[in-house]
């Protein structure tokens, strides 16, 4: 009952909706974009639903550390050609996407974040500012994650996983302090490499407690204790809500590894009808283009379009359909630019499977 490559799909888009959720609605102004009944204690109720999306982040990486350990476990000689190949399909999705929302930006003379010059996109183009569009700073922590990863994965195999997790939550704490306090400030572009490596130590956690989950199959252990028991959906449909209570407590992000590793546990474990998976399997399939195209939509070029709706639901599955009606034709230039790759010499089909 381990993890299979269709369970990670559907988990990619289960956190693709969360991010759209947390970015839509974790607001308690809302300055009229949408109707904000009902409240609680004058806060929309749809704040308390978008805090359990920044599980998000850690979804994703839960299961980058799951399939990464499963694979460098298997064969781990050829793992660093795989990661360039990876890190480059990414780079020309984002190189497509930039590429038609940047000059878009422009065009629509939708003023700061799409101007500042050559200097500006050179920065953005290589991943290392996300100044027009701020939710492509999970790029180079991925990025930089990937290329880490044999690193990382030893150190799975090497440390007990107690003294391991141990240290990659105090990791974990000292680096989510810093990112929201700046303790430390030197000042300049060192502020920003402060800021990239404290991005770092709050990513690892999620990437180290998936690749702990791999290597004892402790979704097995789970399943095997739990899968069978009475009224399991309804339960863990009560445990899900239990954790947007939570959240609605403790605000913070600093728990959102705890939501995102609970939640996982908890969803997998339900009997999913076919028409969710197939839902959620579309929405994976779809999710890289989402995440780098939905804040477009909603934040800077096409913000009274997504909000036209002004219902919260409407504007979640108004939002979602925008994203994912371009993500059909990036993906078919993305196709035309791939199997243009695919083909030099020395990758193979199977190669190139892989690392799509």
């Amino acid at each position: 009952m381990e993890l299979t490559r269709n369970d990670t799909k559907i988990l990619k888009g289960i956190a693709i909706m969360f991010m759209v959720m947390l970015h839509l609605f974790a607001r308690k102004e809302v300055d009229g974009l949408y109707v904000t009944f009902p409240t609680i204690h004058g806060v929309p109720f749809v704040y308390y639903l978008g805090l359990l999306g920044d599980a998000c982040p850690p979804i994703y990486m839960f299961v980058t550390g799951y399939a990464f350990y499963l694979i460098m476990d298997k064969a781990p000689k050829g793992m660093t050609r795989q990661n360039l190949t990876r890190i480059f399909k990414l780079y020309l999705n984002y190189w497509v996407i930039m590429a038609i929302f940047v000059p878009l930006g422009f065009l629509f003379g939708y003023g700061e974040p799409f101007t500042g010059g050559m200097a500006r996109f050179f920065l953005d183009f290589i991943g290392w500012n996300n100044s027009y569009n701020g939710a492509w700073w999970f790029l180079r922590v991925y990025v930089i994650i990937v290329l880490a990863s044999p690193f990382l994965i030893k150190l799975v195999k090497k440390i007990h996983p107690v003294v391991l997790l141990l240290l990659s939550g105090a990791v974990y704490f000292v680096s989510y302090l810093q990112k929201v306090k700046g303790i430390i400030q030197i000042g300049g572009e060192a502020d920003h490499v402060l800021l990239l490596v404290a991005l770092l130590g709050i990513t690892q956690l999620s990437f180290f407690v998936g690749a702990v989950f791999a290597k004892y199959s402790l979704y097995s252990r789970l399943y095997a204790q739990l899968g069978s028991i009475r009224f399991k959906n309804t339960l863990c449909v009560f445990g899900i809500c239990l954790l947007v209570v939570f959240h609605s407590i403790i605000e913070s992000a600093i728990i959102a590894p705890i939501n995102g590793i609970a939640f996982i546990c908890l969803f997998l474990l339900m009997n999913k009808s076919k028409g969710i998976v197939k839902v959620l399997d579309f929405l994976g399939h779809h999710s890289t283009n989402i995440w780098l195209t939905h804040m477009f939509f909603y934040q800077t070029i096409f913000v009274e379009l997504t909000f036209f709706p002004k219902h919260p639901v409407l504007i979640f599955l108004w939002l979602i359909a925008l994203c994912t009606a371009v993500s059909f034709p990036i993906q078919k230039i993305l196709k035309v630019l791939y199997k243009a790759m695919d083909k030099r010499p020395g990758v193979s089909p199977v190669q190139a499977e892989q690392a799509a």
